[in-house]
């Protein structure tokens, strides 16, 4: 009898057994075959607080597709793009939010960061402006008006170098770590012949980005900016002797470029939809070298760096005077577009 009711109870148990799993693999394979939630702006912005910037852009992506005029997930799509160093995608929706909310002063301030990086100065300069007006505390308004002025200064205005530093310094102060207002900085001091100030701005960049792609170069310009600070200073010392580098009116044969090889885009660059013109002062030397590249104007995320390297690679017959090779100063322009 007890051998009975034991057997029993083995019975049940493993049919309670069975019938509990049968449940929880109905359930489950019911919960896999849900319907993921619909993409709403409120997802899409739940998904950005909590850091899923690509989750956000997905769903706030398919919001904007089917209402173009949804303000917030537009702005929210900008900030998703734009935190994840797609300053290009951003773009567009800052764009549209400003077209649709014309009081939208921090979506202003980072159209005209991108803008900036898209080589539109003169636009960004008035969207930069009007995000001040508007009452905007970031740093990317202040820091498009510091390198818009410094771009669109072809005159070389001392008052125009002078607002870049005010602004790159008014950018800095609201964000110490916005690096790229760092290099505006060091290039207006230099253009004012404020070389030991100028050099210091990119020290201060580089303990800021000790990775940065382009740090190398600034490490580079630095020590040359140092080194013309103490040159440009009175001293008794006798003058260095060594064959001139000459301009190329002095020769009586220029450099002669038989191969300039292009540079290429960086995926950061890419990303940040940076397009625009570097130039470089370089010295195509008489043993056929260039050397001593000096940057005029810089582009960020790696640009500098490439166009640098593509210099270096440039194939030339050196300058002659007096039908001897000496060397002579170049100015190199690389531009990069995206298309």
């Amino acid at each position: 009898m007890n051998d009975y009711h034991h057997a029993r109870r083995v019975v049940l148990v493993s049919a309670l057994l069975c019938f509990s799993f049968l449940v929880s693999g109905l359930f489950h394979s019911a919960r896999a075959q849900e319907p993921e939630p619909p993409a709403t702006t409120t997802r899409g912005i739940q998904l950005y607080e909590q850091g899923d910037l690509q989750g956000a852009a997905k769903v706030l992506e398919e919001v904007v597709a089917k209402r173009p005029d949804d303000v917030d997930a537009l702005y929210y799509l900008g900030l998703a793009h734009y935190r994840q160093g797609w300053i290009r995608a951003a773009l567009v929706p800052f764009a549209r939010v400003v077209e649709l909310r014309p009081i939208a002063a921090d979506a202003r301030a980072k159209l005209s960061y991108a803008l900036i990086l898209a080589d539109e100065s003169e636009k960004a300069l008035a969207m930069a402006q009007s995000a001040i007006d508007l009452g905007d505390q970031s740093a990317e308004a202040h820091y498009a008006i510091a390198e818009a002025s410094l771009r669109s200064n072809r005159d070389g205005l001392k008052t125009q170098f002078q607002v870049a530093i005010e602004q790159a310094d008014a950018a800095l102060k609201i964000n110490p770590n916005f690096s790229l207002a760092w290099i505006t900085r060091s290039f207006a001091q230099s253009k004012l012949e404020q070389y030991s100030e100028a050099s210091a701005s990119l020290q201060q960049f580089l303990a800021f980005n000790p990775d940065d792609l382009d740090g190398d170069i600034w490490r580079e310009q630095s020590t040359m900016l140092a080194l013309r600070a103490r040159e440009s200073k009175p001293t008794t010392a006798a003058p260095l002797s060594g064959p001139a580098t000459l301009t190329g009116q002095e020769t009586s044969q220029k450099a002669r470029v038989l191969s300039k090889p292009e540079p290429s885009y960086t995926e950061a660059a890419r990303r940040a939809g940076v397009q625009g013109t570097t130039i470089l002062r370089a010295v195509f030397s008489s043993d056929g070298e260039v050397k001593s590249i000096r940057v005029v104007q810089a582009l960020p995320f790696g640009l500098t760096t490439a166009a640098i390297q593509a210099a270096r690679r440039i194939k030339f017959t050196p300058a002659t005077k007096d039908d001897k090779p000496v060397s002579m100063y170049m100015q190199l322009e690389y531009n990069f577009n995206l298309y």
